[in-house]
């Protein structure tokens, strides 16, 4: 999503579908407002009552233009009809455990 609104291309994140039948206006500021609570630095990060009042305010004519995101992962989108559709190239995961106490 990030990638795409640089790029200008916003629009191909939204099905054909639901662009016929939504506001394109609102669904366009809902992805920004997304890409904006989820950059890498925490203050660039808007709170939770300032994200609502710019997912629920037509009355803010901008929005600021998102940082990047604290987690991107680059993914090469193929035609759809192509058997291999899609190919994510994300970066090396650390991995995790969770260890939970339990009974014997």
């Amino acid at each position: 999503a990030w990638k795409l609104l640089k790029e200008e291309r916003s629009l191909e994140l939204i099905d054909e579908k639901v662009r016929s039948s939504s506001e394109i206006s609102q669904v366009l500021r809902s992805i920004q407002v997304g890409l904006l609570c989820v950059q890498q630095c925490p203050k660039d990060r808007p709170d939770m009552a300032t994200a609502v009042l710019m997912l629920s305010s037509d009355n803010i004519p901008s929005l600021p233009q998102p940082k990047e995101p604290g987690y991107f992962a680059t993914r090469i989108v193929r035609h759809n009809r192509d058997p291999s559709f899609s190919t994510n190239l994300s970066p090396p995961s650390n991995s995790l455990s969770i260890t939970l106490p339990g009974p014997r």
